[in-house]
């Protein structure tokens, strides 16, 4: 599994990083801050199971390397 974090300096220096996230995951998946898009399914059950948090927009959480 894979930890993911988030690094604020990316959307200090990438004022629109965080709208294309939320782009990208609007109505289908989820999206974390590296970039990389969580089935709607699985980041519903963690955020159900409390292993991941939404935070604004982001999910934060630990997903398997290979969805």
């Amino acid at each position: 599994m894979k930890t993911t974090y988030s690094d604020p300096a990316v959307f200090t220096q990438h004022a629109s990083a965080a709208a294309e996230y939320a782009a990208l995951a609007a109505g289908r998946d989820f999206s974390t801050p590296d970039g990389r898009l969580v089935p709607r399914a699985l980041g519903e059950a963690g955020l159900r199971q409390r292993t991941a948090m939404l935070i604004g927009g982001m999910l934060i959480g630990n997903w398997p390397e290979h969805l």
